[in-house]
């Protein structure tokens, strides 16, 4: 069986029923991951009627943050993060919703990380039975060397269209993802430590570290954004992939048995073990931590103070790795923040083709074959990450 190959996904299937797509926002909308936040079914209700009505140009966030939730014409996007935040909260919310038993056989509805554009796709079932013309029966008269010319004609024009296809650089999206979609295993996403729920004002008086390190069986938001945005791009392109929410139930041979996808740094300890011997890795200090640089390890600027109230924590970093593990023989991909923000701005990094262009950018030829490693920052705004910006790139 051949392997899969990461293809750009479509914006929407023209051969989905507009109506199937609205019985199955109703669906959505009423279930239980749903139905108690208006918030998020609003902006799911309008990002699917724009597409629907053919105006994929009107979702953006600005206009979005118009329509959907009040804003003034002018409000500033950067500092206001409310269409990112429920759109993060909306991409979560319809992974947990399609991982649901006997969801497997409905229409599926995605809003995959940086777009605002949903994508409606068929059950992969039903997409993949495409019907086949029936055979052309030529008339008597037609000479039969008439009908080899042009099955020699029809030959070479397959021939051209696939030279075509073969000559298209692939894009950024492809280049990072192919050696982890190669193989014909399934894929693992390993998640990290989680944070508790308790009260908000709380929160605001804990220190990032204690807040980050709280006992519970749910997970830091920030990290299960970055889980549903690796979780919705496997699936949006076919690729098998199981769960485990804690990286302490995660065995070696758990690793060894496909590629893997690894999300939170300190919060990891797979992740920990692994980077440690990489140019860039987490290192521990007193009151916080740092990425270390072992090229330039006087470097400090990457660091988190832990004693930081998260009322006041503006900004986290992250360590991106894409290798070939000798350890276990995999390809593993590792989207790990010193704190959860960090990880859920890596998680967008490597699902958001935009950004990764910025990788592109500064990469060298042929670097989707070599392993790497990226250093991001993200500020922190309202406990909410903003964009992800590259602060170094290394590729062995």
């Amino acid at each position: 069986m051949a392997s899969p190959r990461l293809t750009e996904p479509l914006l929407a299937r023209a051969d989905v029923d507009p109506d199937a797509v609205r019985e199955q926002l109703e669906r959505i909308t009423a279930s239980a991951v749903f139905r108690n936040s208006k918030r998020y079914s609003a902006l799911l209700k309008h990002v699917v009627e724009r597409s629907l009505e053919g105006k994929p140009e009107d979702l953006k966030e600005r206009t979005i943050g118009i329509d959907v939730f009040g804003r003034n014409a002018d409000y500033d996007t950067n500092s206001d993060h409310v269409v990112r935040s429920v759109a993060g909260e909306v991409r979560r919310r319809l992974a947990q919703y399609y991982m649901e038993p006997g969801r497997e056989s409905e229409l599926r509805i995605d809003l995959l990380a940086g777009s605002y554009v949903p994508q409606f796709r068929m059950p992969l079932e039903r997409a993949e039975l495409v019907p086949v013309a029936a055979p052309v029966e030529m008339p008597a008269s037609v000479p039969a060397r008439r009908t080899a010319i042009a099955g020699v004609i029809l030959a070479v024009a397959v021939v051209a269209v696939v030279a075509v296809l073969l000559s298209r650089p692939a894009s950024a999206l492809q280049e990072f993802w192919n050696p982890l979609l190669a193989s014909e295993s399934p894929a693992l996403l390993c998640v990290g430590g989680g944070s508790s729920s308790v009260a908000r004002e709380v929160e605001q008086a804990m220190p990032i570290g204690e807040f980050d390190r709280q006992p519970s069986r749910r997970m830091h938001t920030s990290d299960a954004l970055a889980l549903a945005g690796l979780a919705s791009l496997l699936q949006s392109h076919g690729k098998p992939y199981r769960i485990l929410n804690r990286a302490g139930a995660t065995s070696f041979r758990d690793l060894q048995s496909g590629p893997f996808v690894l999300i939170g740094g300190m919060n990891n300890e797979w992740t920990l073990r692994l980077t440690s011997g990489f140019r860039f890795s987490f290192e521990r200090s007193p009151n916080g931590a740092r990425v270390a640089d072992k090229q330039n390890p006087g470097n400090t600027s990457w660091s988190v103070d832990f004693t930081t109230p998260l009322a006041q924590f503006n900004r986290d970093y992250a360590i991106i790795s894409r290798v070939r593990d000798p350890k276990t023989e995999q390809t593993a991909v590792i989207v790990a923040g010193i704190g959860s923000w960090g990880t859920q701005a890596a998680g967008e990094f490597v699902t958001n083709p935009e950004h990764l262009k910025k990788l592109e950018a500064v990469a060298p030829r042929h670097w989707g074959q070599k392993n790497l490693q990226v250093v991001i920052a993200t500020d922190v705004i309202h406990a909410s990450s903003g964009p992800p910006t590259v602060l170094a790139a290394y590729f062995w």
